[in-house]
């Protein structure tokens, strides 16, 4: 898969707010400061496309981003780390990622 438009859509910290339209999601998941952004750069070939942290555990939101207008590419918080304390809205996010990782969720009727 040729990706020609990546897009940055939003950041977010409640499910609620997820982005419309609502497309398949490929979910970028582990623990904190493994690579997850870093290979999201690579894939859609720009360099600083998925702000890229030095110090783990810095990454609090879920970031989707816009491949062609095909799928969303999900970004979400690394975990097994936690230096900083717990921001407003945690509790929402921990439920959408759940405990051991996120949770999967069916694909979008078409």
């Amino acid at each position: 898969m040729k990706i020609k438009q990546p897009k940055f859509v939003k950041s977010i910290l409640h499910p609620a707010e997820k982005p419309v339209p609502v497309l398949p999601e490929f979910a970028f998941v582990g623990r904190s400061n493994v690579g997850k952004s870093s290979l999201i750069n690579t894939l859609v070939n720009i360099r600083h496309f998925a702000r890229v942290s030095k110090k783990p555990g810095k990454t609090r939101t879920i970031k989707f981003f816009n491949i062609d207008n095909r799928c969303y590419f999900v970004d979400l918080p690394g975990y097994g780390y936690a230096r900083a304390s717990r921001p407003s809205g945690f509790s929402s996010l921990s439920t959408a990622v759940g405990p051991n990782g996120p949770r999967t969720r069916p694909a979008p009727e078409r």
